[in-house]
């Protein structure tokens, strides 16, 4: 006999009772699962046995349906008790198939193709019916798109938001952000991206915005401008809706380098696949939605949808989203959409809205700290015909700025937004003001500065540039230099200059200062004046590093010795007479000093300690549609895909201030980026040039050469420095970029995403010795003689996104033993 403790009892009582109820919901799921009916399969082209995506299943006599995936894959189930499952899609004929109630049924579904009309659109049988439908919409693209509606003028709205993305609030306990933990309290979850993110920056503008019909560039009046905090005219000009330069009817969508092909590109149908998914009629017009995904997911394709209306085939609407595997750097994701409404007879845009996701590690899954940008636009009475532009803005510049723009008071805004603002972007202006008095932020933004442009700012003055504080070469051994300027809170257009510099081999101190004095910044006018004494590199190409940069001496290739001292007086008169076009008068009084390693040897064998040489020259630079960004003393000027001429005439002045030398200098050049798609761009640079009268080498053309490991785009990267000279010449530099246009083709690269580029550089050269007998030229320099320098160039771009590699082949001449293969590389950050 057994004695049970009550306690014990009443516990097995209590597991008995949960068993029951357990035995009892497991028997009533599983009735429940067999009064399921279950249909799942593929719906197929008859013909092709191809999928159908965007089928429509549905359970007949129900509102319970779904839609066939990419793969034309379904799944579908009911509780409800059905016959029968109908199949329908745009293009083929609706078919019907009887299922058996409260079972599983796998189905392989095949539909007939079906002759539809759509508007103006016939389509075939077997045919897919977007792309007749797409043809259509191609058809009547020119008079749809708005770049070529007669001119108009609309009023704009734009708010533009900056979010610093995967924000963790535990950040605020760190002890080095303590300062900024009242800013925690504003992040928010951005629901379409399911990321944590923190506000940073918030912008609106209100402008006028105008087209001009037949003109290349539309352009803007900003009216009004409030950016949490910020003044900048140069942001204001960012946050308008000029500089986005995105229109979904044009063939590619460019940001920065990378172009994007468009869905509505008049070769759409070899870069996308589309589908019919849709059709519903509004107001007694019928309106198609098409869908479309990139036919090769690494191209720098969209996918998205779109829809049209029947009669104009124009966009009522386009949604755009950048495929996920596209060879972009950074970008995680990039999504762009217009809606369009119709005025008059047109269908004009009415809101546009953008969103880029930008990370390092470019993976939407990423937990890392990124930016995320918005912006949206809105448009509001849209007006027809000759368009009355206002006085202020000049008909060559895109966009013009308000004097008073930044001064509006909160009644304006709340007159002129065409919605209200979230009571989240109300609070931005009040944190991003708050942040700015925060100590750790000023110190960090003035770092952020002059890693840029490489000036420690300390208020009237700045300390400069970091990068040439020590640098050594055989002249002068050690280098050491200390340079400063004022800035802006000295005197808003006048900037002093100066700097000192020793070496300690040399044993001299080198010095150099001056000033710029700006009676317009825009457009251009501005005196300056320099003068140094210290070391030159005759020969040196613009983009080489200066003489002085520390990555100079860690780069190079053979000994950088090859300078000469000189004493330089330089005046500069720049005008700019509109925007793209303008005149810089330059006078040059040198005097150059013969050097330990390039000396100036008479044929008698007599060193010369210097010459002397005054000359004037007369600069005339065209860059039509050029547009730029001024922000204080600094100008940024944008690429286009226009050509840039660069005119150069010069007189020496023999007689004048210690000038030795009569002779005339001609050199034009032509710079351009051609955008090929979808082969990627190009750069080609063509340069001629002669000179007249009898000069000694210095003054002659020397051709720009490389001593470094840097690639370096305006020079000969084979040839050494200072290697041939002539006084009249011919170059060409083309150097064209795939973009991965085949390498995103090919497996293993497709993963790596590299990018592939070519290169040609080629030069013709000739000089009359009898014209240029004051000196013999020094070791390793030669005069081309009616012949010609030729080097081939090939690398791959994007090696871990920062690295570009090219191997240089010299052709010829090839006779003194020089190198004739090279690798040459540098640092790069493109999308």
């Amino acid at each position: 006999m057994y004695n049970i403790d009550m306690a014990d009892l009443a516990a097995i009582r209590v597991k008995r009772k949960a068993l029951q109820l357990f035995l009892f919901f497991l028997v009533l799921s599983t009735l429940t699962f067999a009064q399921k009916t279950v249909v799942s399969g593929k719906v197929t082209e008859s013909k092709t046995g191809e999928p159908i995506p965007y089928a429509t299943v549905v359970f007949k006599g129900t509102y319970i349906g779904t839609m066939t995936d990419l793969n034309g894959n379904f799944n579908l189930s009911t509780l409800t008790p059905t016959a029968s499952v109908e199949i329908s899609c745009i293009g083929y004929k609706k078919k019907e198939i009887p299922v058996k109630a409260k079972t599983s049924a796998k189905l392989t579904i095949a539909l007939d193709d079906d002759m539809i009309m759509t508007g103006e659109v016939v389509v075939k049988p077997g045919e897919n019916p977007a792309i007749p439908l797409f043809k259509k919409i191609l058809d009547h693209k020119k008079e749809n798109n708005p770049s070529n509606f007669p001119s108009w003028h609309s009023r704009l709205y734009s708010k533009t938001e900056v979010d610093i993305k995967n924000v963790d609030k535990s950040l605020r306990t760190k002890k080095l952000l303590k300062s900024f933990d009242f800013v925690f309290d504003y992040i928010d979850s951005l629901k379409t991206e399911g990321k944590a993110f923190l506000p940073v920056f918030f912008s609106e503008t209100f402008s006028n915005y105008y087209h001009q019909e037949g003109s290349a560039k539309d352009r803007e009046e900003i009216v009004a401008n409030k950016a949490s905090g910020m003044t900048s005219n140069m942001i204001t000009k960012f946050t308008g809706k000029v500089y986005e330069g995105l229109n979904p009817y044009d063939n590619y969508l460019m940001i920065s380098d990378v172009s994007m092909i468009s869905p509505m590109n008049g070769l759409g149908l070899q870069f996308y696949k589309f589908y019919l998914l849709d059709s519903l009629k509004k107001e007694g017009k019928t309106y198609y939605e098409l869908s479309f995904k990139p036919r090769n997911p690494q191209s720098p394709a969209f996918k998205g949808s779109m829809w049209v209306e029947s009669e104009s085939f124009a966009l009522t609407k386009i949604d755009l989203q950048l495929s996920e595997k596209a060879n972009i750097n950074f970008v995680n994701n990039f999504k762009y959409a217009v809606e369009f409404e119709k005025a008059g007879d047109r269908w004009t845009p009415k809101k546009e809205s953008i969103v880029l996701d930008v990370d390092i590690q470019k993976n939407q899954k990423s937990k890392r700290i990124g930016i995320i940008g918005r912006k949206t636009n809105f448009y509001e009475d849209f007006t027809f015909g000759q368009v009355a532009v206002a006085p202020k803005l000049d008909a060559n510049d895109q966009i013009t700025v308000h004097d008073d723009a930044m001064n509006k008071d909160e009644k304006f805004w709340e007159n002129s937004r065409p919605m209200e603002l979230q009571k989240r972007e109300f609070g931005i202006y009040k944190m991003v003001d708050s942040i700015k008095h925060v100590p750790l932020y000023k110190t960090a933004t003035e770092y952020v500065y002059m890693f840029y442009y490489g000036y420690r700012d300390l208020g009237k003055i700045e300390l400069g540039q970091y990068y040439s504080f020590y640098s050594h070469n055989p002249v002068e051994g050690d280098r050491f230099k200390l340079g400063a300027r004022t800035t802006l809170k000295f005197d808003k257009n006048l900037r002093l200059n100066g700097y000192a510099a020793y070496g300690n081999n040399d044993k001299e101190f080198k010095y150099g200062g001056g000033f710029e004095y700006y009676f317009s910044k825009k457009p251009k006018d501005y005196l300056s004046l320099q003068y140094k004494h210290d070391y030159d590199v005759l020969g040196k190409s613009k983009n080489a590093f200066m003489m002085d940069n520390i990555l100079n001496t860690l780069l190079n290739k053979r000994p950088y010795n090859k300078l000469n001292l000189s004493n330089k007086l330089e005046i500069n008169y720049e005008k700019e007479w509109f925007s793209g076009f303008s005149n810089k008068f330059t006078f040059n009084n040198t005097e150059l000093f013969s050097g330990p390693f390039v000396k100036f040897e008479t044929p008698a064998g007599t060193i010369l300690p210097n010459i002397r040489y005054s000359e004037l020259t007369l600069n005339t630079r065209y860059a039509p549609n050029e547009y730029y960004v001024q922000d204080g003393f600094e100008r940024s000027n944008f690429e286009n895909s226009r050509p840039i001429f660069n005119v150069n005439l010069t007189a020496g002045l023999k007689g004048f201030m210690g000038g030795q030398y009569n002779y005339y200098k001609a050199d034009a050049q032509i710079n351009q980026k051609l955008l090929l798609h979808p082969l990627g761009f190009s750069y080609y640079s063509l340069q001629v040039g002669k000179i007249w009268g009898d000069v000694p080498f210095p003054l002659m053309k020397i051709h720009e050469g490389n001593d470094t490991y840097a690639y370096d785009i305006l020079a000969f990267n084979m040839m050494n420095m200072q290697e041939f000279v002539s006084d009249q010449y011919a170059s060409l530099f083309i150097e064209h970029h795939f973009q991965g246009f085949f390498l995103n083709k090919i497996p293993l690269f497709k993963r790596l995403k590299w990018r592939e580029l070519v290169g040609v550089r080629a030069l013709y050269g000739n000089y009359d010795p009898a014209k240029h007998a004051e000196m013999l030229f020094p070791t390793g320099m030669k005069g081309l003689q009616n012949s010609s320098y030729t080097e081939f160039s090939v690398g791959l771009e994007n090696i871990f996104k920062v690295l570009k590699i090219m191997g240089v082949w010299r052709s010829v001449p090839f006779d003194d033993g020089s190198s004739r293969f090279g690798v040459v590389g540098t640092l790069q950050l493109v999308l």
